[in-house]
């Protein structure tokens, strides 16, 4: 199954997959607030549970979320990621962070800081734009793991689940798939189903099984 890697991942290769003039800093922080709401519903019984991110439990998942969100927020101030991992976040202290980091993040991503380049600790570059776009679906998709291992339902803004499907369409090539192992740090594309609705269908393009249960 395929998870977003504690190290973040290997989405895109060259600093061009994403071209300067794509913007989806609107989106970005709808993400944090979107994902707040669902940490909200997670219960402090359910922490110990898996979620289809085969290395995290509910627990590490949410520490994940926080963490990447406020990465997104350093490198929109032009910060070069250490590659360390994220620290624990309480759940009684998470959403409130990410509402903070989203707050924070719409300051950060300035319109300059789009075609500014950055080098990851795993030696890609990119530019602002793909790390806006690669933190969207980042977001986004944790969210939605942490949905269903919470036992919600998934849902969200179509314009928002939209952007996030773009997104992460301009960025994971096929390539990339199993690339490091069966799932990582993504899996095989999942099908979807003509009825399934674009966060859905987005969830299947990171390699989620929609069906998934704990």
């Amino acid at each position: 199954m395929a998870t977003l890697v504690v190290h973040d991942c290997v989405m895109t290769d060259t600093t061009a997959s994403t071209p300067a003039t794509t913007d989806r800093r609107g989106a970005l922080v709808a993400a944090y607030d979107h994902a707040a709401g669902v940490v909200v519903g997670v219960r402090a019984d359910q922490l110990d549970g898996p979620t289809p991110c085969p290395d995290y439990d509910v627990a590490t998942l949410v520490s994940h979320l926080v963490g990447a969100g406020w990465r997104a927020v350093a490198l929109g101030r032009g910060e070069t990621p250490t590659g360390e991992e994220f620290p624990h976040i309480e759940l009684s202290d998470a959403a409130r962070q990410l509402h903070q980091a989203g707050i924070e993040a719409a300051g950060a991503w300035s319109d300059e800081r789009l075609a500014v380049t950055t080098t990851m600790p795993w030696g890609e570059t990119y530019t602002g734009a793909t790390l806006v776009d690669m933190y969207l679906s980042e977001l986004m998709a944790h969210a939605w793991d942490l949905a269903v291992a919470a036992g919600q339902t998934p849902g969200c803004d179509e314009d928002l689940a939209g952007a996030a499907d773009a997104a992460a369409r301009a960025m994971l090539r096929p390539e990339y798939r199993d690339m490091m192992a069966v799932g990582n740090p993504f899996g095989a594309e999942q099908t979807a189903g003509d009825d399934a609705t674009t966060l859905e269908r987005f969830a299947a393009f990171m390699g989620r099984r929609i069906d998934w249960k704990p």
